[in-house]
């Protein structure tokens, strides 16, 4: 019984953010995939976790593919710098992947510093929502329905 209650004490007191490793430099080229997914020279995929920019793969209408473009453009232009750097894990849950098994995480450049949050304050990715709701909500700004 006390193992017991120890094991929850320490289960209870490790925080959510245990999964989040310390921010480290990118190494290599960065390919973008979309405005928020990237390839990494060692050939990681990683999805940028905070944000969820307008698909360009399969638009459900012309101005998401547009906008998903402007997205993947501006991610494109900022991964070029040397300073970019990543910290995997996502800090409100502490997982390390998402469904597809791509990595999550924050990308960041010494210029533009976390490059999700810029996307989002340029209007070209919205803050990620889980749900359906969220989802249809995002179909709605993108392409007005």
């Amino acid at each position: 019984m006390r193992l017991r209650s120890l094991a929850l004490a320490i289960l209870l007191a490790t925080p959510a953010t245990a999964g989040i490793q310390p921010p480290e430099p990118v190494r290599g080229p960065i390919r973008v995939i979309d405005g928020d997914t990237v390839r990494l020279a060692s050939g990681e995929i990683v999805r940028i976790y905070n944000i969820d920019a307008p698909e360009t793969h399969r638009p459900r209408c012309p101005a998401e593919k547009r906008i998903g473009e402007a997205a993947a453009t501006a991610l494109r232009a900022w991964m070029t710098v040397p300073d970019v750097t990543i910290s995997r894990g996502e800090p409100a849950t502490g997982r390390l992947r998402d469904r597809y098994g791509r990595t999550l995480a924050s990308l960041s450049t010494a210029y533009e510093g976390d490059v999700g949050d810029r996307l989002v304050a340029l209007g070209l990715a919205l803050p990620w929502r889980t749900g359906k709701a969220a989802h249809d909500a995002r179909a709605r700004h993108w392409c007005g329905r």
